[in-house]
């Protein structure tokens, strides 16, 4: 009987990566040799039901974001737990958007390894990838610093648990080159949802629609996109105008950042705040849309919503920039490119992709058939594979390819 521990945010509460701790639970439960799920995951604002997945699946909500003790809960409810493996899913703001309480939560993983537990983890950033000067903290050179301080004292413990993976080549190279890290790996981000293409609408039977999800307001805006859009709509599409609807809401360091666009544009009917996407809605969501568009400052990981984006058979349109070109690269992914940052590019680039519709659908039906190759099940064989490895004590007797991908062959 093996019982896995899996320490995420999930939904229904909305910290980040929730919805990646949801899939990365089914996937886990679909297996045979896995008999028990336990999710150790954050604390919920009011009271709201749990979503029920498997029967194998059991959520325990143990931590409060922001807190200060969240290793410490966590540390209890998996000793109570007693799993044979634990893998945490995380990004360096899990725990908080404190800077304390964040980095203090992200020693559990160590702990949990100190504790005899074989334990991964899945890290979606790191601080030593990301322009700070892009973030909430520009302008403020002394918390720069501290916080890059900060982040090479996490990643350090951090891979003083039994391993590490990342969705990244950039990602790995930093472990690798300046943490001199042997138990550091690249493991493909994933796919969510691998739908019957029977089930996804082609492009040409969509609305004109733009959709866009994330949390706003830091590296992630809105207002060169909203921009783009009604000038392309006052320009050239009025009579069939190009409907931006957009999910999700503001980033905790902005507070305030969409009611202020929301007041802003409330005029114009074309321009669509959707709020958050529950799970359930995300598919909708997503097939609504012909084209999805990501329009970043800067880039701190591999991007959840473009995986999504392929998922649905909906065309991304990305900026040429770092994180984006190598998780395209490396995965295979691809669609319709402008030059970061600006505009009039992003613009032309959103008229091209919806004025090539067959050059658009052949890029959705390229990252669909990606997509199903790189589903949750894959991505959960491999990190089973690892920690079988880790409790065994046979890590470093791992294949690497040329490229560094790890391969394992998944259990059946």
């Amino acid at each position: 009987m093996t019982t896995l521990a899996l320490i995420s945010a999930f939904p229904p509460a909305r910290n980040s990566l929730n919805e990646y701790g949801f899939h990365l639970a089914k996937a886990f439960a679909r297996r045979d040799d896995i008999h028990r799920i336990v999710v150790i995951a954050d604390k919920m604002d009011g009271v709201k039901a749990e979503v029920y997945l498997d029967p194998k699946i059991e959520v325990q909500r143990v931590w409060d974001f922001n807190s200060l003790k969240a290793s410490r809960d966590i540390l209890r409810a998996l000793k109570a737990v007693d799993p044979d493996y634990a893998l945490f899913n995380l990004q360096t703001a899990s725990f908080g958007d404190r800077e304390i309480p964040a980095a203090l939560g992200l020693f559990a993983p160590s702990l949990s390894q100190r504790a005899k537990i074989p334990t991964g983890v899945i890290m979606h950033n790191l601080i030593d990838a990301v322009d700070l000067s892009q973030t909430n903290l520009a302008g403020k050179g002394f918390r720069q610093k501290l916080v890059s301080f900060a982040g090479t004292l996490i990643n350090k413990v951090l891979l003083k648990s039994g391993y590490m993976s990342v969705t990244l080549d950039s990602f790995l190279d930093i472990l690798r080159e300046k943490y001199k890290a042997d138990n550091a790996f690249l493991v493909p981000h994933g796919s969510f949802n691998c739908e019957d293409p029977a089930d996804i609408p082609p492009l040409v039977n969509r609305a004109n629609s733009i959709v866009t999800m994330g949390k706003f307001g830091t590296y992630k805006k809105l207002d060169r996109m909203i921009s783009a859009v009604q000038r392309l709509n006052s320009n050239q599409y009025g009579h069939n105008p190009i409907r931006l609807v957009i999910g999700g809401s503001d980033h905790p360091a902005t507070p305030g950042y969409i009611d202020s666009l929301k007041a802003k544009h409330a005029a114009d009917p074309n321009i669509v705040f959707h709020g958050y996407v529950a799970e359930e809605d995300v598919p909708g969501f997503f097939k609504q849309g012909r084209v999805a568009v990501f329009d970043y400052d800067s880039t701190t990981g591999s991007s959840g919503v473009l995986h999504q984006a392929a998922t649905f058979g909906t065309t991304p349109i990305y900026p040429l920039m770092g994180d984006f070109v190598d998780v395209t690269e490396r995965e295979g992914l691809s669609g319709f490119n402008y030059i970061p940052l600006d505009e009039d590019h992003l613009m032309q680039t959103i008229d091209k992709a919806l004025s090539m519709s067959e050059k658009a659908q052949e890029i959705a039906d390229n990252n669909l058939s990606i997509s199903k190759g790189l589903s949750m099940d894959v991505i959960a064989a491999m990190h089973l594979g690892l920690l079988e490895r880790v409790s065994q004590h046979r890590f470093f007797a791992l294949r690497h390819s040329t490229k560094r991908t790890l391969w394992l062959r998944p259990r059946m």
